[in-house]
C-alpha cells in the first residue's frame, strides 16, 4: 500500500449511503467516488434533489437523510466523483478497495470481478445466493489472499464484542446454550419474492443472526439443524417464510433461534439469552445483565462514536476492514467464514421450509473443508 488511508469507492447507493456516511467520517478512509447506474442518489448528496421529499417507497427512510445531510458536509466530500460504470472503478489506480452494497444477484459476479482486479472487497451480506455462487467468490479470494471481507457488522459490534471478552475471562464458565429471538417486519417489496432456488428467508435476512451464533459458539462447526417455519401472516405476498424456529446442535453447544419478519416489536426487536455452566448472559442489543454466583451487573455495549450509525458494528466493521487493507490482518468475517455462513444459511432454509431436521453429513459434498478451491490447492503444490 502506498497510501496511509483506504482509498474506496463505494458501489451502489441508497444502502450505501450509510457506507458513503462512515467512511468521510473515518480518520483511515479516503472515498474517492460513489458508483450507481441510478444518479438519482447521487443528486441527493449533492443537494441537486431534495432528499426530504422522498418518500419511503423509493426505500429511503429518515436514516438515509441523516446520513446525506451528514456526508455532504463532511470534509473531503466535494472530492468524490460520481461514477456509473463499476468498469471504471476498477481501472482506477487511486482506488485501492471497493465496498459493495449491491442486490443479492450481483455479489458473485461484482466480487470476483474487483478481486481479479486485485481490488479489497468488502461486501455486504449474503455471500451470495447460492453454494457455487459462493464457492466462486472463495475460488477468486483464494487467489488474492487477504482481499475479501464479508460485512456481518453485527459481529463486530460492541454487543458482541463484550460478549466475547465475557466468555473469554470465563465469568460465565463453558458457554452451553444460546436463545436469540429476532422480530422485525414486514418485509419491503424488494425482499418479498425469491430470486433463486434456495432463496430465502435465511440467506436473505438470517445470515447477521446465524453468523452471531457461530461466533459466541467459538466457531463450532454444526452437525444438525432442527426448523419450523411458514408463510401464514401474508402467504399472498411474501415467498419467504415469515416466521420460523431453528435448534442447531454445535458440539457441546446448542441455539435456539425464531424470528418473525410481519411485525417489528415496539419496544425492542431483540432478546438474548446465552447460559454457561457458571453463568448466563441475558438482555438486548443494547443492555444485557451477567448473573453469576457471585451476582448480577448490567453492562451496556459500546457504540459507535458517529451519532446517526443506524446499524450495530458498522463503524467496527470498517475498522476491520480497513485493518485488511492497510496492516494486512485477515478479518474474522473472511472467505472461509463466508461459506461456514452459507453452508449454515443453505441448511436452515431447506430445514424451515420443509420442517424437518438436517444434518452436515447430507451436505459433505459442500462442506468448504474439502471444496474444489482448497483441492486445487494442494494440487497445484
Amino acid at each position: 500500500m502506498s497510501s496511509t488511508t483506504v482509498r474506496v469507492a463505494i458501489v451502489g447507493l441508497v444502502q450505501g449511503l450509510e457506507d458513503v456516511y462512515t467512511v468521510l467520517h473515518h480518520p483511515r478512509y479516503t472515498l474517492v467516488a460513489v458508483c450507481d447506474t441510478n444518479p438519482r442518489p447521487w443528486h441527493w448528496l449533492t443537494g441537486e434533489e431534495n432528499i426530504d421529499e422522498v418518500d419511503a417507497s423509493a426505500a429511503v427512510f429518515q436514516h438515509h437523510k441523516d446520513w446525506v445531510k451528514a456526508s455532504r458536509n463532511a470534509p473531503g466530500f466535494g472530492d468524490v466523483e460520481y461514477l456509473s460504470d463499476f468498469d471504471a472503478v476498477l481501472a482506477r489506480d487511486d482506488i485501492d478497495a471497493v465496498v459493495l452494497v449491491l442486490p443479492d444477484v450481483l455479489h458473485a459476479p461484482f466480487a470476483i470481478k474487483a478481486l481479479e482486479a486485485r481490488k479489497y472487497v468488502l461486501s455486504t451480506k449474503p455471500m451470495a445466493r447460492t453454494m457455487d455462487e459462493a464457492f466462486a467468490i472463495s475460488e477468486a479470494a483464494r487467489q488474492n489472499p487477504n482481499h475479501y471481507m464479508l460485512g456481518f457488522q453485527l459481529s463486530y459490534s460492541g454487543f458482541a464484542t463484550a460478549i466475547r471478552e465475557i466468555i473469554a475471562s470465563g465469568e460465565i464458565g463453558t458457554p452451553r446454550q444460546i436463545r436469540f429471538d429476532y422480530h422485525r417486519g414486514p418485509w419491503r417489496p424488494v425482499h418479498r419474492k425469491k430470486y433463486a432456488e434456495v432463496d430465502g428467508s435465511m440467506i436473505k435476512e438470517g445470515v447477521h443472526w446465524l453468523d452471531m451464533i457461530y461466533r459466541l459458539s467459538g466457531e463450532l462447526p454444526w452437525q444438525a439443524i432442527a426448523g419450523f417455519g411458514g408463510r401464514e401472516t401474508f402467504p399472498d405476498d411474501f415467498e419467504f417464510e415469515d416466521n420460523g424456529v431453528l435448534i442447531i446442535d454445535f458440539p457441546g453447544f446448542r441455539a435456539a433461534h425464531t424470528f418473525t419478519y410481519f411485525r417489528r416489536s415496539l419496544t425492542h426487536s431483540d432478546d438474548f439469552l446465552l447460559v454457561g455452566d457458571r453463568g448466563t448472559i441475558r438482555g438486548t442489543f443494547e443492555k444485557f445483565d451477567v448473573e453469576t454466583d457471585d451476582g448480577t451487573r448490567t453492562v451496556i455495549p459500546t457504540t459507535s462514536p458517529l451519532a446517526d450509525q443506524h446499524h450495530y458494528g458498522y463503524y467496527e466493521m470498517h475498522d476491520a476492514f480497513s485493518a485488511m487493507v492497510l496492516d494486512g490482518v485477515e478479518p474474522y468475517t473472511n472467505w472461509r467464514t463466508g461459506l461456514e455462513n452459507m453452508l449454515t444459511c443453505y441448511a436452515s432454509q431447506i430445514a424451515v421450509a420443509e420442517n424437518r431436521m438436517v444434518t452436515r453429513a447430507e451436505f459433505a459434498d459442500v462442506d468448504w473443508r474439502e471444496t474444489l478451491v482448497e483441492e486445487k490447492a494442494a494440487a497445484g503444490a
